[in-house]
């Protein structure tokens, strides 16, 4: 514990930047939207609340015609794919040089210049968040330039006595580590002072998606509830050499995943906020379940 503290010092020191953090809607609950299909029923009972449900969304949620019925009051993008490109790749998704490795990234890359265009055109003010390590990235300096309202988090992964991290996770100076986008976005709505917070969508049954073929060859087939038919790809690793994944990898992600949300209960317990999943459904087993005819 006193080597990780002494070395998250030492990362927060050299990365991190102060940043203002976002405060909360006066005390309303918050309604985190991972993508997975199990979202369509909160979503078709969203659609009924007038005003809106205070909604966080992630990812390429945008792409989605509920996106411009909920309006939602904040979203998060967090992987590099929806940073690091181009715009010749914004203008043309198959001039992206993983389509070389992967011919079905074309169509990956058309939904994240989809989900782009969606957020530089909405008109309700909506708060977008991404990590300040792509600040410079082409597209956001287009967000700024649009005047999209952009709060920047410092993505720090902290590690160290509890103590530590609960102080530097209030400051937004550090985070756990986010092995998806619902891990960060749970922490900033942590972060933000809400004190009641309900997640549907996390279906996370990523291990019935799983396809090994007759050359050992690993495939996903991902889906979400705005495609109507999963989207099958094949899993290589991101440098760039084609090299498949191994089973035991994809595994030891999924052990990270639920190791993170035990984290983010543990902060949110700490700062006097309960988490309650929604999700009908789904393999998440930290949090209390309530059906979504307790808040219909």
């Amino acid at each position: 514990m006193f080597f990780n503290t002494l070395l998250s010092i030492a990362k927060i020191l050299i990365k991190s930047r102060w940043i203002k953090p976002v405060k909360a809607l006066n005390g309303e609950p918050l309604f985190i939207v991972g993508n997975g299909p199990s979202a369509l029923p909160f979503l078709a009972m969203a659609k009924t609340k007038k005003p809106p449900l205070p909604l966080f969304c992630v990812n390429k949620f945008a792409i989605s015609p509920e996106f411009h019925s909920l309006k939602p009051h904040y979203y998060l993008l967090l992987d590099g794919d929806f940073f690091l490109f181009n715009e010749t790749v914004f203008q043309d998704p198959s001039k992206h040089p993983r389509v070389q490795l992967k011919p079905e990234f074309t169509v990956y890359q058309d939904q994240i210049n989809r989900t782009w265009h969606a957020i530089l055109e909405h008109t309700w003010g909506m708060t977008l968040f991404i990590p300040r390590t792509y600040k410079k990235s082409f597209v956001v300096a287009l967000a700024i330039k649009q005047n999209i309202r952009i709060q920047f988090f410092n993505y720090t992964v902290t590690q160290g006595f509890n103590w530590f991290k609960n102080s530097v996770y209030a400051m937004g100076l550090g985070m756990p580590q986010s092995q998806n986008v619902i891990h960060a976005t749970l922490f900033l709505a942590i972060q933000m002072g809400v004190k009641n917070i309900y997640i549907t969508g996390i279906d996370h049954d990523f291990h019935r998606n799983l396809v090994l073929d007759d050359t050992n060859t690993l495939f996903e087939e991902v889906s979400h509830f705005y495609n109507k038919e999963p989207f099958r790809h094949k899993l290589i690793h991101a440098h760039g050499n084609g090299e498949s994944v191994r089973l035991k990898e994809v595994f030891y992600n999924l052990h990270k995943v639920h190791v993170g949300y035990e984290e983010l209960h543990r902060f949110a317990k700490n700062c006097k906020c309960q988490v309650f999943n929604i999700t009908p459904g789904g393999f998440v087993d930290e949090f209390p379940r309530v059906s979504l005819d307790t808040i219909a």
